[in-house]
């Protein structure tokens, strides 16, 4: 295990899980018009951002209970660690659908409104910090 590299991925992960937070107030309490585009925009950003340090985290983990393989996808390194329990079912259909509302952005096709995205991880929000746990659990 690459403990560094690792570590460097938890300090990522907690820092846009505490940038998607302050987004999330700021939605939630400004009438700033300007603040609030700039935030809309930013947690779209930021719920990207963290899907691509997700993808580094699932990679570290498949190497270390030896399940990696090159080009494995997103959604099948899912499978693994359900199967592996790695993830509870909650936590699983919580990356799923994050999976896709993630590809729907990236890939600028029937992109999210702000209030599905917006929904999407406030009905999630405990998901982001144990997504953090359980990478904590490699150290």
């Amino acid at each position: 295990m690459n403990e560094e590299r690792l570590m460097r991925i938890i300090e990522d992960l907690k820092e846009c899980s505490s940038d998607i937070e302050e987004c999330i107030e700021i939605i939630k309490t400004s009438n700033d018009r300007l603040l609030l585009k700039l935030a809309k925009s930013s947690l779209r950003q930021l719920f990207v951002s963290f899907h691509t340090i997700l993808e580094d985290l699932c990679s570290i983990i498949l190497k270390e209970i030896k399940r990696f393989k090159i080009g494995i996808s997103l959604s099948d390194s899912l499978k693994i660690f359900r199967e592996e329990g790695i993830l509870d079912q909650d936590t699983y259909e919580f990356l799923e659908k994050s999976k896709l509302i993630r590809n729907r952005i990236a890939h600028r096709y029937k992109e999210p409104t702000h209030e599905e995205l917006f929904n999407h991880i406030v009905k999630y929000k405990s998901k982001f910090k144990k997504i953090i746990r359980i990478a904590a659990s490699y150290l």
